[in-house]
């Protein structure tokens, strides 16, 4: 026999055919070889939105309006084949404004080898592509907000980052105190100083506020509400004329100005703490409404901005307080000296810390220091502030250039010691300690300027005609190294320009260099410039573009002592040339009109003198240097070194550095290449 009985096994595979079509989740369609659906299964109706009455015996193409199928059918009939997963996109009948994503996959029915039909299976696909959708640009934002520790650039990243996949407008506001620096607040119950941020748009159109302007919120709206809470608050439909929009007049227009008729407000917070808000906008561009899927997206988007906001808000701290300490570090204005005239410019960077100085030293001479410790925080700011006390305090006890720069690397040494015993080094990854430095004296009598480097370039020097050339110096090691540092000696013209710059101020790679010493030259080499204006025009034209170093520019005019303010003369090491030194210095106080300062000044030649005469060797070279001081120097041939002592009642000697010390301001101890000179200067309060 073909075939069972009624009910049988044939019966019951129909049945389970008939259920497994009906009860399927994908769409199913059956066609003719004239395009007429014969069958329709209940989700496949569900997706067109129709009744089987209007889609059986229908012709497939006439039923394209939201939803296409058609072209997949004419394609499996046209070529007898299989039509795998091809995407669609319908519009539901009863909803323009939503979107649905379907794949469809179109089979051919044979009889043989005859194409009797076909058939399509469709899959509802929109969940899974925004789900996939959302997680590509949660990994977007990830990816590309924060990449610099900047709140305002954080803002505009989310907003670029949001439209025009996600939202069709973006505005972002932060606190205002947290843009300087200053730690964030709770709940918000009032009004909150904000700033506009950052704002983008799919069509360009402008915000309710300028980016970076305030932007206020006005109680109560859904914003001010996310605010109170910190629950991010999904608006589906704007309705025209709420009562909340009335609150919020400039939101209001730019609402109604941009057909917005769905919202999200996200507020930044971190711990419960509130750093901003960021509103996502669609409007017209975009027909479906915002929903919960949306709105947790929105949330993890804000999320993430949130904590890069916080970074570079912690940054932007420490930045402030490392910028703070750099200037309390470094001297305000330069001090007043006859050799001189200076002036200084000055901008922190983010990374590293510079410092310079005017140092004045014995015998109206003067010391230039220019220097760069590298770091990312606090710490290199503390480190410039020991190594310029350092080069300060060694530039007291007159040391030649390369001289402080050796003691000047002992002290790198000790301070490279210690950060490699710092457990904090470690956790942050610090480099190896080093430091760059630029040291030069300048002595306005002899118009002589002595310098050593250490791993810095040397200065620009701008001749009194304007011609502008750099005084080569021996580039040596940076500081820390334990290397051994050369001294140049070069005669300057009075009137020169003396311009000691950071590193940075060339910039890091050659052409830059080039084009930007190409226009510090050009501003060195106005003759009639003064070093403020000089300071001034490298501001607009060179520190405009600071790099992320900073700069630091210290400029010089050089003076040269009047000579008619300087007498020497040189006597031989006997015991009459004492008395005869007294008397051709009293001679000189008396041509200046300083007869009242004869007293100690006769006490000073005397006991120094002596000393050479006691001490020393070679002939007693003596000069006065007539300044804001009155300075006393006796030269000789010997390099041993005085001492000041404090003499018992029963010695006969060990008395005059003493005496000195108590007469006079300051006194110290040169070394020359030939000898010593041991100096005394006296405040003069009638000069």
């Amino acid at each position: 026999m073909n075939g069972g009985p009624a009910g049988g096994p044939g019966a019951a595979g129909a049945g389970s055919v008939e259920a497994l079509f009906d009860q399927a989740r994908a769409g199913l369609e059956v066609y003719d070889t004239n395009f007429r659906v014969l069958r329709a299964n209940p989700a496949v109706l569900r997706m067109r939105d129709r009744t089987a009455a209007a889609v059986i015996g229908a012709d497939v193409r006439d039923l394209d309006r939201g939803f296409p199928v058609s072209p997949v059918i004419e394609e499996v009939l046209r070529t007898g084949s299989t039509v795998e997963d091809r995407p669609m996109t319908a519009h539901p009948r009863s909803d323009a404004g939503q979107r649905r994503e379907y794949v469809v996959t179109g089979y051919p029915l044979r009889d043989g080898d005859r194409t009797t039909g076909a058939a399509s299976m469709v899959h509802d696909v929109t969940e899974q592509l925004r789900e996939r959708a959302g997680l590509e640009l949660l990994s977007t934002a990830r990816a590309h907000i924060g990449s610099h520790l900047d709140a305002l650039r954080t803002a505009q990243e989310l907003a670029d980052t949001a439209v025009p996949g996600f939202a069709d407008s973006v505005a972002v506001d932060v606190v205002e105190s947290v843009l300087s620096g200053d730690a964030p607040i709770g709940p918000v119950s009032g009004r909150l100083p904000m700033r506009r941020a950052a704002f983008q748009s799919h069509d360009g159109a402008y915000g309710a506020y300028p980016v970076g302007s305030a932007s206020d919120y006005a109680f109560p709206t859904p914003y001010t509400q996310a605010l109170s809470d910190l629950r991010p608050r999904l608006v589906a439909s704007v309705a025209p004329y709420g009562q909340w929009l009335a609150q919020d007049q400039p939101r209001a227009e730019f609402i109604a100005r941009t057909g917005v008729h769905s919202f999200i407000a996200a507020p930044l917070t971190v711990h419960g703490l509130v750093l901003g808000m960021a509103t996502f906008y669609r409007d017209g561009a975009r027909p479906e409404p915002f929903d919960e899927a949306d709105l947790s997206l929105a949330t993890q988007i804000a999320g993430v901005t949130a904590l890069c906001v916080d970074n570079a808000r912690r940054f932007t701290r420490e930045h402030t307080v490392a910028t703070a300490l750099q200037r309390s570090l470094l001297p305000r204005t330069p001090p007043r000296v006859a050799a001189v005239r200076s002036a200084q410019c000055y901008l922190p960077g983010e990374y590293g810390a510079h410092w310079f100085d005017v140092l004045p030293l014995s015998s109206c001479r003067v010391g230039l220091v220019l220097g760069y410790v590298p770091g990312e925080d606090l710490w290199a700011s503390a480190t410039m502030g020991r190594l310029r006390t350092a080069a300060s305090t060694l530039a007291s006890m007159d040391l030649p250039p390369d001289e402080l720069m050796a003691h000047l690397d002992d002290v790198s040494q000790s301070l490279g010691r210690e950060q490699e015993a710092d457990p904090g080094s470690r956790h942050r990854g610090r480099p190896p300690f080093t430091a760059s430095c630029l040291y030069l004296t300048y002595d306005p009598v002899s118009r002589r300027c002595a310098l050593a480097s250490a791993a810095h370039d040397g200065p620009l020097l701008a001749d009194p005609e304007g011609t502008v050339s750099r005084l080569e110096v021996p580039r040596g090691a940076p500081l820390g190294q334990g290397t051994p540092y050369e001294m140049r000696t070069v005669d300057v013209a009075v009137g020169s320009l003396l311009c000691l710059y950071s590193d940075s101020v060339a910039g890091r790679y050659p052409a830059e260099a080039d084009k930007r010493l190409s226009r510090l030259r050009d501003v060195l080499a106005d003759p009639s410039a003064t070093p403020e204006e000089v300071c001034d025009s490298a501001t607009y034209k060179l520190l405009r573009g600071a790099s992320r170093e900073g700069m630091a520019l210290l400029t010089a005019r050089l003076n040269r002592l009047d000579p008619h303010h300087v007498a020497s003369w040189t006597f031989p090491a006997e015991a009459v040339s004492v008395r005869e030194a007294r008397r051709a210095a009293h001679h000189q106080l008396a041509e200046w009109g300083l007869e009242e300062h004869a007293p100690t000044t006769d006490l000073v030649v005397s006991e120094l003198a002596t000393n050479v005469l006691s001490h020393a060797t070679g002939p007693i070279r003596l000069r006065l240097i007539l300044d804001r001081t009155l300075t006393v120097e006796v030269s000789d041939e010997a390099d041993t070194a005085p001492h000041l002592r404090h003499a018992r009642l029963q010695d006969e000697g060990g008395r005059g550095l003493f005496l000195i010390a108590s007469f006079t301001r300051h006194w110290g101890t040169r070394y020359e290449e030939n000898g010593k000179t041991i100096w005394a200067e006296q405040s003069l309060t009638d000069v």
